[in-house]
């Protein structure tokens, strides 16, 4: 089953990602500036990984008067065996995370390089 198309990042202004690769779940913004990536492994372990990378240009901090890509990402990965926990677990413990993160302040933290 695949993932409708096209998805959308949140925020102001929702930015739409239409799918730019029917094999794999891949998603791109018109401008190439947000990449979406949907990749799923099973072998011993089931293993779901959903990247989000952003790209600019920007002046090069060493040649200003050139400009360069950056880019930067943020990965989740959900890894479970494949018996011993239900979906509806493996969901749970996800959405129990991704809550954490967002009241916990944990993004900011992460960022300054706390532990």
């Amino acid at each position: 089953m695949a993932l409708a198309d096209p998805q959308s990042l949140p925020g102001t202004p929702v930015v739409p990602l239409a799918r730019i690769s029917a094999a794999l779940g891949r998603f791109g913004s018109d401008d190439s500036t947000y990449e979406l990536t949907v990749d799923h492994s099973r072998n011993s372990r089931a293993r779901h990984t959903v990247k989000l990378t952003q790209r600019k240009i920007s002046a090069d901090p060493l040649l200003p008067s050139q400009n360069r890509e950056y880019s930067q990402s943020i990965h989740i990965v959900i890894d479970h065996p494949k018996q011993g926990f239900s979906n509806t677990e493996v969901v749970a413990l996800a959405t129990r995370f991704l809550a954490y993160a967002q009241t916990a302040g944990l993004t900011a933290s992460l960022v300054q390089g706390q532990a």
